[in-house]
């Protein structure tokens, strides 16, 4: 995510701080590839369908509002796609690459958990730590919910956030995998 004061955050983990003529340039470069793009792209025809992957989503916002285009499974085939597109993901890409590698690490006191119930539970889940709250399952056997302040201290403290899910044993024995991230400054 790039915000118009040049900060760039990847990944919810690593932030870097761009001049403000690299960002112009970088909004009006977004601006031309994603210009004449519908709101969700389709791949050309005859290219196969691919379910159950996610859905990239490319934006820009030169200051009159959000422009996106959503792109069903881009990473697993690009080159079914228009070329501006591929060169949009492109560019996002090596600026996240440059992040992740020259930036610094991110962080906030706000963090987004989620968790989701185990039905065949791992032997080698942990007890979860005393104090880490768990968001409400806001949908079957699974939840999410955003925590500020020592709550969000708390997780941080004693989840680890290494990107991958956690299982752990809660004191009535139900078996929940669980990770979180950093908010960002928008959400």
């Amino acid at each position: 995510m790039v915000y118009a004061d040049g900060q760039v955050i990847a990944d919810a983990a690593h932030e870097l701080r761009l001049p403000s003529a690299e960002v112009k340039a970088l909004v009006q470069a977004l601006e031309h590839d994603l210009a004449g793009q519908p709101a969700t792209a389709s791949p050309q025809q005859g290219s196969p369908r691919i379910y159950d992957v996610p859905t990239t989503v490319l934006g820009v916002d030169s200051g009159g509002g959000m422009r996106e285009v959503h792109v069903p499974y881009f990473e697993h085939g690009t080159a079914r796609y228009d070329a501006a597109l591929v060169t949009a993901r492109d560019r996002l890409a090596r600026l996240a690459d440059r992040v992740a590698a020259q930036g610094r690490n991110y962080s906030t006191d706000r963090v987004r958990v989620s968790i989701e119930q185990v039905t065949a539970p791992a032997t080698s889940a942990k007890p979860l730590p005393e104090g880490v709250p768990l968001p409400p399952e806001t949908q079957a056997h699974s939840g999410s919910k955003d925590y500020k302040g020592n709550k969000a201290h708390t997780i941080v403290r004693l989840i680890p956030r290494d990107g991958s899910w956690h299982v752990y044993r809660t004191s009535t024995g139900k078996h929940l995998a669980l990770s979180w991230r950093y908010l960002l400054p928008h959400e």
